[in-house]
């Protein structure tokens, strides 16, 4: 047996065709094993990736392919090249072929000088994880293998079993309620879109539900980078040519309110990418969706299971009727680098079994990440500045809260811009804009929160070219909290609009759509409101210059005192703050403090 070592993946029938029958002649075939998912992969990730591909020969026949990569911060090492989006992994060949196509490739890997090697998510009833321990040790390198995942599965089995799994599903509660609140919707149908025009057309809907629901899940989904949209769009190219990719849709009156972006390979259906439309969350959706699927696929004899894939969704467990295990092994020349993984390992586990401890864990390297990354950005003595600082305030500081009423029409070019309320959508689409901007990340999940909130609503500012360039949030100032000063207001039964959390992405700041957003913002807001309030701290000179431009006038403060832990807050209508910035209706002069208008049957703020 003979092995080529190739750097990338070759484009060509006559290795995807030779690659695609030896999954076929595996001892579980999966669409992940493929040339197809490989190639898409490899495109995707060429940036963060080296493809690393081992092809196995015995003649001129094709008996194994090890479909690896070297990934750009770790050069010494390898792993899977479709490590990072497939549900399992392993080594390609027949089963009786595995243990020699195993060895070669470990004799490769030591050949090239790699000091380690990563297989994730393999399989436990794979030939691989029975036969590499002995492999590893005879050709000295040190493994560690550990559970990874357990996948569900819907095993469908005799006609016996179709049919109880059929009625335990279509009685199940939950989903009997979701359906018949869609059926009041309107004509609920489910469909599969298999033709390459269907799917590609269908996608840019998954990524905007996807990223919309983690959004709203106060997470963030892998979706908003660049290379995972790559890799959908390729995998859909290249899979649904082969006949394997199979997106179901869930509609309500033609129009989709939840998807499962799925293969059927084989005698397996995958549930890979589920997602739904966040707007009908209290359907249950995706529960629907899936219990449709296990009616259909037990009606189904050519079908041997429905995969759920990774995850511990608890959804999942109300419909499995068994499971499947994968494992991740790690294999290292170095003793000294077996040894940091088994420690790392030893640490993993016994996190899991106190919750409490993990927590602090993760907590404790969140805080060192983020130092660390502040000193390489700022450097040490901006670091060091900050943290004294930061010391400083505990024992004693003062924060003061600029309110401000709108009294005046803004200024600004409004001809290239405008203004939208905020949705599922535009927050998804804005998420996938800003991907390598966490600020502005967090903020959307902040902003996805509170969509939910029918107390508040949002607006969205987009340029000319339909970028999100500025947000901002309002509510009523009934019991409004100032997290700013850790305060609430209580103006009784004030019938006013504030606007609050307004928010520029960096790369748009210094352009003034802060004014002009909140200036829009505030002629929307009084066909409904009374008056349309803001506020700002006060040492936010540049927030400051932006309410006053767009046509709000000062009117008071509220000002926190805290010293050794104890707080007060009380109101001035006089402030210091803004006597650097022109007059522009604040009735302010050089040199003097700025007062406020306090006549204006505002009350006093109360603490809550």
């Amino acid at each position: 047996m003979h092995v080529t070592v190739l750097r990338e993946i070759p484009e060509g029938a006559a290795l995807s065709g030779s690659w695609n029958r030896l999954v076929e002649r595996m001892e579980h075939p999966e669409v992940f094993f493929t040339y197809q998912w490989a190639l898409a992969a490899s495109r995707a990730f060429r940036a963060t990736l080296s493809p690393l591909l081992f092809l196995m020969h015995e003649g001129d026949e094709l008996c194994g392919v090890a479909a690896l990569a070297v990934p750009s911060e770790k050069p010494g090492s390898a792993c899977f090249l479709t490590a990072s989006t497939a549900d399992y992994c392993d080594i390609v060949s027949a089963p009786d072929t595995r243990a020699s196509v195993l060895t070669c490739l470990i004799r490769e890997v030591a050949n090239l000088k790699l000091r380690a090697l990563t297989l994730a998510s393999v399989p436990s009833d794979s030939l691989t994880c029975k036969e590499l321990p002995v492999i590893a040790r005879a050709l000295r390198f040190h493994l560690r293998s550990r559970l990874a995942y357990e996948c569900g599965l819907v095993e469908f089995g005799s006609q016996y079993q179709r049919q109880t799994i059929a009625h335990t599903v279509t009685h199940k509660s939950r989903e009997q309620r979701g359906l018949k609140k869609l059926s009041k919707l309107g004509t609920v149908r489910l469909i599969h879109l298999t033709r390459p025009d269907e799917t590609s057309s269908s996608l840019p809907q998954i990524v905007v539900a996807q990223v919309s629901r983690f959004f709203a899940t106060n997470r963030i989904s892998p979706l908003v980078g660049h290379e995972r949209r790559v890799f959908l769009r390729e995998l859909t190219s290249l899979v649904s040519v082969a006949e394997w990719l199979k997106i179901s849709e869930l509609q309500i009156n033609g129009q989709p309110v939840a998807w499962n972006y799925g293969f059927r390979f084989g005698d397996s259906w995958f549930w890979y990418l589920p997602s739904f439309k966040i707007e009908y969350d209290t359907c249950s959706p995706g529960s629907c969706l899936l219990r449709l699927l296990v009616e259909e696929g037990c009606a189904d004899p050519s079908l041997r299971w429905l995969d759920l894939g990774l995850g511990d969704e608890s959804y999942k467990d109300r419909f499995a009727t068994t499971t499947r295990t994968t494992r991740h092994i790690q294999l290292s020349r170095s003793l000294l680098q077996h040894a940091l993984i088994t420690c790392r390992q030893l640490v993993t586990t016994a996190a899991t079994r106190f919750p409490n401890v993990a927590d602090l864990v993760r907590r404790a390297r969140h805080s060192i990440r983020s130092l660390s990354l502040r000193l390489h950005n700022d450097g040490p003595k901006s670091t060091i500045t900050r943290v004294a600082r930061r010391v400083v305030r505990l024992a004693a500081s003062r924060d003061e809260v600029l309110f401000f009423e709108a009294t005046a029409a803004g200024s600004g070019d409004r001809s290239n811009v405008r203004l939208e309320p905020m949705t599922w959508e535009n927050l998804a689409k804005a998420g996938v804009e800003n991907a390598d901007d966490s600020d502005t990340l967090q903020y959307l999940m902040r902003a996805a929160a509170r969509l939910k909130n029918e107390a508040t609503e949002g607006f969205v500012l987009h340029d000319h070219a339909a970028n999100a360039v500025h947000f901002l949030s309002v509510t009523n100032l009934q019991k409004f909290y100032a997290g700013e000063i850790d305060y609430t207001l209580n103006f009784g039964q004030s019938a006013d609009a504030l606007i609050f959390d307004c928010w520029t992405p960096p790369r748009y700041r210094g352009l003034g759509y802060y004014p002009l957003a909140i200036s829009l913002a505030t002629a929307e807001l009084r066909k409904n409101a009374s008056n349309v309030w803001i506020f700002c701290m006060a040492t936010n000179t540049p927030s400051a210059k932006g309410i006053l431009k767009a046509g709000f006038t000062y009117r008071f403060s509220l000002v926190r005192r805290r010293k050794l832990g104890l707080s007060t807050v009380v109101r001035q209508d006089k402030t210091t703050a803004l006597i650097s910035l022109s007059a522009g209706g604040t009735g302010s002069h050089p040199g003097s403090a700025v007062a406020g208008n306090s006549d204006r049957g505002f009350g006093r703020p109360e603490l809550r």
